[in-house]
């Protein structure tokens, strides 16, 4: 399950074409004027998972990328025994805030861009003023600035993120809508971290050059919900089934 809200798996297919043994899901857009897309999205994981499982005829690795891992962890809750295992690439536990992170980061490397100051004059509007609104601001101008996506990547990430940047252009890679109304949705709710039901094995993975993830704060979160997982730091940035192989997602050292 990528990350996003919003994103396709366009990045993932054109990284591994002969996955075969992959199922990358395409989520659903949300619907026009829809009460709680986010819980939709969740509903419609659940169904995924369902079909995927009945169709293999056993339980299945649940592999969920960015901000996919809360929909591991509900699946997690709602159907432990269809998951054999659980991969969690770059995990953001507060999206919002991972998002800032990666804001902060992009003003100081274009700090001296013409629309620095309009990326900083918002960050401290938030800071004053916390909120959805203020948030989507400093999202307006992030996105002022140049080759801000370059900033997922690692040092040895260059080729990937150039790929990114043209395949994001295409059909079908994100939808702006979705991200800005499962977004908000999925703030609106309780998201207090609380041990899963999933007793299975958990490997969670930081990139080194994450803009977004504070490994040490985030990992205790997640240590919470599953108190099993095994964390290992990769040289990536926040995508690292982009930079790796997938042998090497799966297997970390």
């Amino acid at each position: 399950m990528h990350g996003g809200p919003g994103l396709g798996p366009v990045f993932e297919r054109a990284r591994f074409p002969d996955a075969s043994q992959v199922h990358w899901w395409q989520q659903p857009l949300a619907k026009p004027c829809a009460a709680r897309p986010y819980l939709d999205l969740q509903d419609a994981a659940l169904a995924e998972l369902r079909r995927v499982s009945e169709e293999r005829g056993a339980p299945v690795t649940v592999m969920a990328s960015s901000f996919g891992a809360h929909l591991a962890v509900h699946l997690a809750r709602r159907a432990p025994e269809l998951i054999e295992n659980i991969v969690l690439l770059a995990p953001t536990f507060n999206p919002e805030q991972a998002a800032l992170r990666l804001a902060r980061r992009a003003f100081r490397v274009h700090i001296d861009h013409e629309h620095a100051g309009k990326l900083a004059a918002a960050l401290a509007a938030y800071d004053d003023d916390p909120g959805r609104p203020r948030f989507w601001d400093v999202f307006g101008a992030l996105s002022l600035l140049p080759d801000v996506t370059s900033l997922y990547f690692g040092p040895r990430g260059a080729q990937a993120a150039v790929s990114f940047l043209e395949l994001i252009q295409q059909p079908g890679a994100f939808d702006g809508p979705t991200s800005v109304a499962t977004s908000d949705d999925f703030s609106a709710s309780d998201h207090t971290p609380v041990q899963s039901l999933f007793t299975g094995p958990v490997s969670v993975l930081f990139g080194a050059y994450d803009p977004m993830i504070d490994s040490e704060q985030d990992s205790a979160v997640w240590k919470v919900i599953f108190p099993q997982a095994v964390f290992s730091r990769v040289e990536t940035g926040h995508f690292p089934l982009l930079e790796l192989t997938l042998e090497e997602c799966l297997n970390p050292a």
